[in-house]
């Protein structure tokens, strides 16, 4: 399953890596993809959006509403 969100704070290639890599250690996640000019990340999988949020709770940035 495959869902987009729109991510808060993301203004550099470090911050996407930071994202993805923050993300990707959710449990159920298969895959992320993330689109900086846009500030979207694509997950694959079946991760819970509440252990997205939290994973990032730590970061400066911030997972929006799915698009």
């Amino acid at each position: 399953m495959k869902k987009t969100y729109q991510v808060f704070g993301m203004k550099c290639a470090g911050c996407a890596n930071t994202v993805a890599a923050k993300l990707s250690a959710v449990r159920g996640v298969e895959n992320v993809d993330v689109d900086l000019k846009k500030e979207l990340v694509t997950v694959t999988g079946k991760p819970f959006k509440f252990s997205l949020k939290r994973a990032l709770r730590d970061t400066k940035y911030k997972l929006g509403d799915e698009k």
